[in-house]
């Protein structure tokens, strides 16, 4: 059974000559991983290496850890040499982690990513300390330009290019009862590889009537305002239509003017405005990877006992529980490209379940993952 290590790091910082404060972080991570020479994963996510020397906790290249702030970071690997064997290397270790985080606080900013302490064994000598990696691997899913994006689009409606993900293609599948719902959908960059499902469905859906309507996603404004009292537009767009090439052209026009925040709530406040009219269901499609900009909404969301159907796309070893929240307090589903979870609302405190191969506990209205 795996357990979890969680360590506090506090530390005074001097932010200028006449100024200081101090930085409380809570690092949770899992057991040590013992290898013999660290190599990186062939995990499906491209990555970074950010080099620290044997001994030392400061950064070579800080412009590394910079640019991982524009990424959508999913894991971190902080990789140490147990050499002398068996020194404690808690202390150099914990300095290293603040370093990153004053380059890199986008590593430390959502529940989904993994951390993972690496101790490597395979040093025997002072000499081959070099020959070993040590410092921080950050992996991470890169946004995809945007005509980049566009010409990806086209080769897989035109079937030039195969889809390497069928999330919401089986969860679509499933659930073919599902008839005139409408659709609320994450469209920024990093979620290319679904909205591409999106499309494809979209041809189907002229004849099969999935969806009625749509309200697309992708704001420019962290800063998420309370949709309950007063509407805000920016960064959702809207269209009622059967039609693909219809659908196409507003998702392309929605992913180019976005910036990339995801305001998932917001967006179901707009749309349940805006077709006020017979809503059945609204059917979220999210980004496992990014956090809601906009969670305080919940509790009003809750008030208009809409029930929200959660596609959570992006799903593998990690699940974002924000998304269990959402569906739980609604009293609506959640659904993985393996399987759904009905009657979330029925659920009751204490409850332990599983989806996707992961385990989870109902805990004062939060979900709490659990080790296998």
């Amino acid at each position: 059974m795996k357990s979890f290590i969680s360590l506090w790091i506090i530390c005074t910082l001097a932010l200028n000559l006449k100024a200081q404060t101090t930085l409380s972080l809570k690092i949770k991570y899992a057991d040590t991983l013992v290898v013999g020479k660290y190599e990186a994963e062939d995990n499906g996510f491209k990555y970074k290496a950010i080099e620290v020397n044997p001994g030392d906790f400061r950064i070579n290249n800080t412009a590394i850890p910079r640019i991982l702030n524009d990424e959508t970071i999913t894991q971190v690997d902080l990789v140490y040499s147990d050499y002398p064997k068996g020194d404690d290397f808690s202390e150099l270790n914990r300095k290293r982690i603040i370093e990153l985080f004053m380059d890199c606080p986008n590593a430390f900013n959502r529940q989904t990513i993994t951390w993972r302490l690496v101790k490597q064994t395979g040093v025997t000598s002072s000499y081959e300390l070099n020959k070993y990696f040590h410092g921080f691997v950050v992996y991470f899913r890169p946004l995809i330009p945007f005509e980049t994006e566009k010409e990806y689009f086209n080769d897989i409606i035109n079937g030039k290019q195969k889809l390497q993900d069928s999330t919401l293609l089986k969860v679509f599948t499933r659930n073919s009862h599902w008839k005139e719902m409408l659709c609320v959908a994450d469209v920024t960059g990093s979620m290319s590889p679904y909205t591409a499902q999106l499309l494809v469905w979209a041809k189907f859906n002229e004849k099969l009537k999935t969806f009625k309507q749509f309200v697309f996603f992708n704001d420019n404004d962290a800063i998420s305002n309370d949709q309950s009292i007063v509407q805000d537009t920016s960064g959702i767009w809207n269209l009622e239509s059967f039609r693909s090439d219809k659908i196409f052209d507003k998702m392309i026009y929605s992913m180019n003017k976005g910036a990339h925040i995801e305001n998932d709530l917001e967006a179901i406040f707009y749309a349940t405005k805006k077709y006020s009219d017979n809503i059945k269901n609204i059917v979220l499609i999210a980004d496992n990877w990014e956090d809601p900009c906009d969670m305080h909404l919940l509790p009003k969301l809750k008030e208009l006992k809409i029930p929200i159907r959660v596609v959570i796309c992006g799903v593998n070893s990690v699940l974002n529980t924000k998304y269990l929240e959402i569906a739980y307090a609604t009293n609506g589903s959640v659904h993985t490209m393996e399987e759904d979870l009905l009657e979330m609302g029925k659920m009751n405190e204490g409850n332990v379940f599983k989806i996707s191969g992961l385990k989870f506990k109902l805990q004062g209205g939060k979900f709490i993952p659990l080790s296998q």
